[in-house]
């Protein structure tokens, strides 16, 4: 009797593990995603002075991504959802229009610069800068923003084929792989508007990264390239993350490619869960620093989250299920008739707009369709089990 239940206990066990193993990671609901994108577009309406939540964040740089994340997630959200469009465009064009003017422009520029084509000085600011630009005209064919976005895609481009290892400073003397990826990435959104020449030179980067911005031994990206200011650094797992995030805008085949090497070279499966190291091999316990914050056992909470971000858009249901219950464990939704967002579970501590614009841009990666005028054919509707109609670009795991 005793070794049936036994039995029993291990078989319902192996049943459970199964079931949480399964590939059902599906987009969330459009009335959930909707009040997530209000909550977004209250902080970004709030003057600066005025936001706790922006304020909270003590850094000018996360006060551009929370900015610019909200952006994307905006323009993912209206192509699973068509009748969210408007809301979308008059969402970005507040996020832009705080990108153009005040504390974030300040912090990037140089104090008698101008938003003009040889005033490029940070392509972190103007990489999202020019795909924030790109996204409206996406969402909105009749975008103020037509002009500035082709002059700064021009400049964009001009400085890209003319730097050394093809990759524009971030800030004086630092060079992130990461950073262009995103100007590469608003180049290529450029030429599907214009049907400028710019996705071309997105290809020829791509070839010569796989030549000289790749790691030896595992075949990934590096996070920094080899300049006279500073050494290449190792792939880590938060850069990586981050730069397939936009490689699947332009590169979408190389981005699976180095989805797959960064899964098998730096992940652990744990069946119901998989998590991401910062660095292959490393099982480090420290504090980290600004890009990866707290390690455990080698494991950092922004690797995970790109990680989810990477799988979603590559159609890789099952770790995309996996990551996403790795991060409902640690939080809590917070919900009002017209927001949605989240606090920290177990302690009450809120997450901060970053987080939420990160999250909610990960969740809803899809590809962006540039349509012919705003009255085109409207896109498919977001359902509970919606997934892109297209193959997904990466084989389904066995």
């Amino acid at each position: 009797m005793k070794y049936r239940k036994r039995l029993f206990t291990v078989l319902l066990l192996l049943l459970l593990w199964g079931c949480f193993s399964l590939p059902s990671y599906h987009y969330p609901l459009a009335s959930n995603l909707r009040q997530k994108a209000q909550y977004l577009e209250r902080i970004i309406s709030t003057p600066d002075t005025a936001s706790a939540e922006l304020n909270a964040l003590g850094n000018t740089e996360w006060s551009l991504f929370s900015l610019s994340y909200a952006v994307y997630a905006f323009t993912n959200i209206a192509q699973l959802d068509s009748s969210f469009r408007p809301e979308a465009a008059r969402y970005t064009q507040l996020a832009i229009a705080k990108m153009l003017s005040g504390s974030i422009k300040e912090a990037f520029q140089n104090p008698d610069a101008i938003v003009a084509p040889d005033s490029v000085t940070s392509v972190l600011y103007f990489g999202h800068l020019n795909l924030m630009l790109g996204c409206h005209r996406l969402l909105d064919p009749a975008s103020p923003y037509q002009a500035l976005h082709d002059s700064l895609s021009s400049t964009l481009h001009r400085r890209l084929a003319a730097a050394p290892n093809h990759c524009l400073e971030s800030y004086p003397g630092g060079v992130w792989v990461p950073d262009n990826a995103v100007a590469l990435a608003s180049l290529q959104l450029n030429s599907e508007l214009t049907g400028s020449s710019y996705r071309a030179f997105c290809q020829q980067w791509v070839a010569y990264a796989r030549q000289h911005l790749t790691d030896p031994q595992t075949g990934l990206l590096l996070s920094k390239p080899a300049t006279r200011h500073q050494a290449a650094e190792e792939p880590r797992g938060s850069h990586l993350g981050w730069s397939i995030l936009f490689l699947y805008r332009f590169a979408p085949a190389y981005a699976a490619e180095q989805y797959r090497r960064y899964q098998e070279q730096f992940s652990t499966n744990f069946g119901v869960i998989r998590l991401y190291r910062e660095r292959a091999g490393s099982y480090e316990t420290s504090e980290g620093d600004v890009d990866s914050g707290p390690l455990i056992l080698g494991y950092s909470i922004p690797a995970n989250a790109f990680a989810f971000g990477n799988a979603v858009a590559l159609g890789d249901w099952l770790n995309a299920e996996r990551l996403r219950r790795v991060i409902s464990f640690g939080s809590r939704e917070i919900k009002t008739p017209q927001e949605l967002h989240y606090g920290v579970r177990f302690v009450d501590l809120p997450v901060s707009p970053l987080a939420e614009a990160l999250i909610l841009h990960a969740e809803t990666m899809t590809p962006w369709r540039v349509l012919p005028t705003a009255a085109a054919a409207p896109t498919a509707r977001l359902s509970p089990s919606w997934h892109p109609a297209e193959a997904p670009l990466l084989a389904r795991p066995k």
